[in-house]
């Protein structure tokens, strides 16, 4: 048994040769430019496309965001029920397969420049190459362009050039209960 790795963009597909036949990756293939089409028609960004074999069923997980404004989960719907359609309109896979539509989450790195311009304001955590490894900075994004981003916190300010970002994560923040 052996393993495909195609790789386009920043997403990643495998796919097992031995349980899905060559036609399934050409469909597939056929089936991310599909998705990645209705999703712009949608005005929305693909932002991974993946499809892997688990237990003889085809798992496809496509992550979706608006450059402005929140996915939501009526959003992930629709588009289900959308790629779910054009799935069987032009006959791309077998039925026997299982679809997640999903927002990026907070966990999902910040890799495409309107997504920071989109976190402005926002806590995040920035991992830079450093001397002895990799070095996180905690800030705040206060502004993002073509070149980096700009962190603050109390009392210092970074700026960073797109090229050392390593990896950028937003990060959660909760408000203290109120006190009456």
């Amino acid at each position: 048994m052996y393993i495909l790795t195609l790789k386009v963009g920043a997403a990643h597909f495998f796919f097992s040769p031995v349980s899905f036949p060559r036609l399934m990756v050409t469909s597939v293939s056929a089936l991310e430019s599909e998705v990645k089409q209705l999703f712009e028609d949608e005005g929305l960004e693909l932002l991974e496309f993946s499809a892997r074999g688990q237990g003889g069923r085809m798992m496809l997980r496509a992550v979706a965001d608006r450059r402005h404004g929140a996915l939501t989960i009526d959003d992930c719907a629709h588009l289900t029920r959308q790629i779910q359609h054009l799935v069987r309109e032009k006959n791309l896979l077998n039925d026997d397969y299982r679809l997640e539509v999903t927002s990026p989450g907070l966990d999902y790195p910040l890799r495409e420049e309107w997504q920071f311009a989109k976190n402005i304001g926002r806590l995040i955590k920035a991992s830079v190459a450093g001397e002895r490894g990799p070095k996180e900075i905690h800030g705040r994004l206060a502004a993002a362009d073509d070149e980096g981003v700009t962190l603050t916190s109390d009392t210092t300010q970074w700026r960073l050039r797109h090229a050392e970002l390593l990896s950028v994560r937003v990060l959660p923040e909760f408000k203290p209960p109120r006190m009456e």
